[in-house]
């Protein structure tokens, strides 16, 4: 698994470098739209498997919103998009009426996924947009990408102590602590010769922010998975799983980049 992992790195990590700073915007946002499309519909096949018309309305009110957002970069843009599936869904359960319990519950489902992969994923083309927006986009997978291995290599050669059995079993206080460390480390280097736009306080801090939020947003998808009967949101990245396996831990620190940079200037 591990020799997996590291031979998909080695292949990803240099084209990922040269769609963020060298391909065209529309290549680019094409992408992130594509890798929506695919979470979205994981998703729609983890947490309602044989609902049926579930994945077309996961996929189509996210992509609805996923779209919108890539076609405008405001809150406006957000709004409609949300508005739009909304309004999609709520008329989808009115259809299925008979059953207003079975409605609900479906419907509940599906707007979470719509927003969790449709609002949150597009933010990676709000952000390569900024003024810094490659430098940006390239520190915050660092720091991502860091603490993931850090925690990864700390929990195993020194974890004992279980930091929430419950979400995630094999997660250990003292991997999440080398996590940390490993961010910090990685963020203070891609800053010194790449962003070159945080003082030194301030980008221990953003990356000990970029962090947590990444450490939170794995253990929020370790809980759907447990709650889905799941082991992998999906299979299309060797040794990786899916596409959501692979950015629970960029979509909430993604959102928290995007307005930081946009109230420090970008």
């Amino acid at each position: 698994m591990l020799r997996t992992r590291l031979l998909t790195a080695a292949i990803a990590i240099p084209l990922l470098l040269w769609l963020i700073f060298r391909a065209p915007p529309w290549l680019y946002n094409l992408v992130i739209l594509a890798a929506t499309f695919v979470a979205l519909r994981e998703f729609a096949l983890m947490a309602l498997e044989g609902v049926q018309g579930a994945a077309t309305a996961v996929t189509a009110g996210g992509m609805a919103i996923a779209v919108t957002m890539g076609l405008g970069q405001s809150g406006v843009a957000v709004s409609a998009g949300i508005v739009a599936c909304l309004a999609g869904v709520l008329l989808s359960t009115l259809a299925m009426a008979e059953d207003m319990a079975k409605s609900v519950n479906k419907a509940a489902h599906i707007l979470l996924g719509c927003l969790y992969a449709g609002v949150l994923l597009p933010h990676f083309i709000w952000v390569r947009a900024l003024p810094e927006g490659p430098a940006w986009v390239t520190f915050l997978l660092a720091c991502c990408m860091a603490g993931d291995a850090g925690g990864y290599f700390g929990g195993a050669a020194f974890g004992s102590r279980k930091l929430w059995p419950s979400v995630s079993p094999k997660k250990t206080v003292e991997g999440a602590l080398a996590s940390l460390a490993a961010s910090l480390a990685a963020g203070a280097v891609f800053n010194a010769f790449l962003l070159a736009k945080l003082s030194g306080w301030e980008v221990l801090a953003v990356a000990a922010l970029i962090n947590v939020l990444a450490q939170l947003g794995d253990l929020l998808e370790s809980m759907m998975k447990r709650a889905y009967n799941a082991k992998d949101s999906g299979w299309i990245i060797p040794g990786h799983g899916g596409v959501l396996d692979r950015t629970d831990s960029l979509i909430f620190p993604v959102v928290f980049v995007y307005y930081y940079a946009i109230l420090t200037g970008g």
